[in-house]
């Protein structure tokens, strides 16, 4: 079911339209989002929204790098484990 929802992002309110298992993503999010512009705004007394925007959402996608990187190392490791499984198991 989707519902209607307003989230307010650097004083700009956004009204969009999500699926209820959206929501509470999209709270969270909005949450994470306006914590680096408020920090980026009082931290390096910028006055642009803008700005604030753009080194959020540069941290962001920073965050998101490392946690793409961190999961593909994992797969790896899994899959070479897997594979190591696999031998013994053939081997006994």
């Amino acid at each position: 079911m989707s519902l209607k929802v307003n989230l307010k992002i650097a004083g700009r309110t956004y009204p969009l339209v999500v699926q209820d298992d959206e929501e509470e993503i999209l709270r969270n999010a909005t949450k994470r989002i306006q914590k680096y512009v408020s920090t980026f705004d009082k931290d390096y007394n910028i006055n642009d929204k803008q700005d604030s925007l753009a080194m959020s959402a540069l941290q962001l996608a920073s965050e998101l790098e490392n946690l793409l990187k961190n999961i593909d190392r994992e797969h790896k490791e899994i899959l070479l484990k897997v594979k190591n499984i696999k031998a013994l198991i053939t081997d006994s």
